[in-house]
């Protein structure tokens, strides 16, 4: 590898840094987000990520971006390579997603249920005459906490002017399931022909998502057995490498401009690895019945 041929790759991962040190202050600072703004499709992915986390470590989530950042600039600075300071950064990230392979699953049975008892509120609250959106308003200050965030965003959006067929589509591309998608495929009905009916339909639905969240509680329960050999298989893969890489006999290769490219593709076919292995543990949610919003209504102004 030539002299500019490492200086490039230096560059290129001096950038990186600098990207992951802004990430990382602007976590630790905190932000305020407009809920009745849509989220970019990167900021979307990271909350989703951030959702397949225990409670704990989702509250902790900015310490651990620091963490992964204050990491890899020390292993950097110790092994004098970059992609062995990114590959610790990335392992510090990746721990507690290898922990808790089945989080994503409980949470998301939680939101069934909330979804469900959500709806029965919305039931109780439409037999006084009042419109949907109306409804909905009056009821985001008393949703279920793990889809609260969402009723208050989608109650922002009806107040702020954004048409109801594009503020629950929003809705149900947020919570991005397919049972979702059935609420919001009424909503989007009522709101176009306005007939009679809702609070039963809202109460049948709310019947049917509260059976759908049962049978996932047993159907999770099965799959215990798996999630725990696949946390085991998992952690051993990451104690066998670690070992390896601090074994300069093993590692040694890797510290020049060639090993660091080879190390970088070897790290991206780990975590592929991981992934999949997590992927055998988790149950994915229900296929969507509705096409995400376009870019332009998703990342923009929908009103």
């Amino acid at each position: 590898m030539t002299t500019s041929q490492l200086a490039l790759a230096g560059a290129c991962c001096a950038v990186l840094t600098i990207l992951a040190v802004a990430a990382a202050v602007r976590e630790l600072r905190g932000r305020v987000r407009d809920a009745a703004k849509p989220p970019s499709r990167i900021a979307a992915r990271i909350r989703r990520a951030q959702a397949e986390l225990p409670a704990k470590w989702r509250e902790r989530w900015r310490h651990l971006v620091a963490t992964a950042t204050v990491v890899t600039l020390l292993v950097w600075a110790w092994t004098g390579w970059p992609v062995h300071g990114l590959l610790a950064g990335a392992a510090v990230i990746g721990v507690p997603y290898i922990l808790n392979p089945g989080t994503a699953a409980s949470l998301r049975i939680e939101r069934l249920e909330a979804l469900a008892q959500w709806l029965n509120h919305l039931a109780g609250v439409h037999t006084a005459g009042i419109s949907l959106a109306q409804t909905i308003r009056a009821s985001a200050k008393h949703a279920p906490a793990p889809i609260a965030a969402n009723v208050r965003a989608l109650a922002d959006r009806l107040s702020n002017g954004t048409e109801a067929h594009d503020a629950f589509a929003l809705f149900a591309d947020e919570l991005a399931d397919g049972v979702s998608d059935h609420v919001v495929l009424l909503f989007q009905s009522h709101a176009v022909y306005k007939g009679p009916g809702l609070a039963d339909a809202l109460e049948a639905l709310a019947t049917t998502i509260h059976q759908q969240a049962a049978d996932a509680r047993d159907i999770e329960a099965d799959r215990a057995k798996v999630r725990k050999s696949s946390r085991m298989v998992s952690m051993v893969i990451c104690v066998v490498v670690i070992g390896c890489m601090l074994n300069d006999a093993w590692s040694g290769w890797y510290q020049s401009g060639l090993g660091q490219i080879v190390l970088a593709g070897i790290g991206a076919l780990f975590a592929r690895t991981l992934l999949w292995l997590r992927s055998i543990a988790r149950t994915q949610p229900d296929p969507r019945l509705l096409d995400p919003l376009p870019d332009h209504l998703t990342l923009g102004d929908t009103r």
